[in-house]
């Protein structure tokens, strides 16, 4: 098991969202893959027309920092889950098609919904206030 670096650490103490953003960031883990163009869309969607096309980390960690600063997290955790739940329901429907790919897929259906959780629970608990 890999330990956590001191950069980690602090990272964590001072963004209470970097989980959610390193679940996002990571397929393994979210079991989906947000485009940096789809993370763009939802922070102008949202009125952060400041944004500029860059490293999908760059892009999540400023959306995040800034949708917390104004108060959007439920608006942009919103916004996710509808993400998320399309890729599902897309997983799906492929487990439908094609029977065969059950096994695989459906490890991707359980880490989408398992991030959906995740997400609503950000929603939720604001970890600033």
């Amino acid at each position: 098991m890999k330990t956590a670096s001191k950069r980690e650490i602090n990272e964590e103490r001072n963004n209470p969202y970097s989980g959610i953003e390193k679940q996002l960031l990571n397929t393994f883990f979210s079991g989906i893959y947000i485009s940096a163009k789809e993370f763009l869309t939802i922070g102008r969607d949202m009125g952060m027309q400041n944004l500029a096309l860059k490293s999908r980390e760059l892009l999540i960690k400023e959306i995040v920092a800034t949708a917390d600063k104004n108060g959007q997290t439920p608006e942009l955790a919103n916004r996710l889950i509808t993400i998320v739940s399309n890729r599902v329901k897309e997983y799906q429907k492929l487990i439908s098609n094609y029977p065969k790919s059950v096994g695989i897929l459906s490890q991707l259906v359980q880490k989408g919904n398992a991030t959906k959780m995740l997400i609503q629970r950000m929603a939720r608990a604001n970890p600033y206030g």
